[in-house]
């Protein structure tokens, strides 16, 4: 869905507040409101009102409630030569590669149920989002790969931090609903950091999952342009990003959670 917000710091009316909550609650997951009014705002304008979108939706998490500056994601992070991000992205700058679907941890008191980016800049080449819904990837397991889905409901360590690190399963059920908490890199950090190497069914069942993300017809590709807010259930979907190039380090994203 989409729809445009006229002013800096909006108020969506009831009618648009109301396709935004049942397209999170009971449509895809997800929601993009397009154009907001960013002129003349700062990045850290911009993340305060990243935050104020998605108070329609649920109660934000306080700012950089995980890291210093975790509400602007923006290529001056990327410190050459080539490093590591958070979710396992490699850059060197002016080129930054694709991140791997996942969902988001957060700090405590978990994982965040809802998640906002909001584009500030884009990338003059690529950086495209990429969605993914966990229920389909484990409707394509269940009915190509079976044996691998109880593994996936087991616990798994997420994180190596203190202030992050976790365990629970990739796949749970709540209610009649799939939910699902994902990112591999964190996975293989966190069973390092914890002295518990992953089982050779452990590994196999991530490598389906893995490769399930690969799967073409299961994504959904977005690109995000200045002034496009893209909200999504946190606990449904993943999401991910295509490479891009960015000489100048000029793009800019921001990021808001919610419960």
């Amino acid at each position: 869905m989409s729809g445009g917000v006229p002013s800096a710091m909006p108020e969506l009316s009831e009618r648009l507040r109301q396709r935004v909550l049942s397209a999170l609650s009971d449509g895809p997951g997800l929601a993009v409101l397009r154009g907001l009014r960013l002129s003349g705002l700062s990045d850290q304008a911009c993340a305060e009102l990243c935050r104020s979108v998605i108070s329609v939706a649920g109660t934000p998490r306080p700012r950089e409630s995980a890291a210093p500056m975790d509400d602007l994601l923006t290529a001056q992070a990327a410190q050459p030569p080539a490093s590591k991000s958070g979710d396992g992205a490699s850059s060197t700058g002016a080129e930054v590669a694709a991140l791997a679907p996942h969902t988001d941890r957060a700090g405590p008191p978990g994982p965040p149920r809802l998640l906002a980016l909001l584009c500030v800049r884009p990338a003059p080449v690529g950086g495209d989002s990429l969605l993914i819904s966990g229920p389909s990837v484990h409707r394509r397991l269940l009915a190509e790969q079976p044996a691998v889905l109880p593994e996936l409901f087991r616990d798994f360590h997420f994180g190596a931090e203190p202030a992050l690190a976790r365990t629970g399963p990739v796949f749970s059920r709540v209610g009649n609903r799939i939910a699902v908490q994902y990112n591999r890199f964190q996975i293989e950090r966190g069973h390092q950091a914890a002295g518990n190497p992953l089982t050779s069914a452990q590994r196999g069942a991530l490598d389906a999952f893995d490769e399930a993300l690969h799967n073409e017809a299961l994504i959904l590709r977005l690109p995000l342009r200045r002034g496009d807010l893209l909200m999504l259930d946190n606990h449904t979907l993943l999401h991910g990003r295509t490479a891009y190039s960015d000489p100048h380090r000029h793009r800019c994203l921001t990021r808001a959670w919610a419960d």
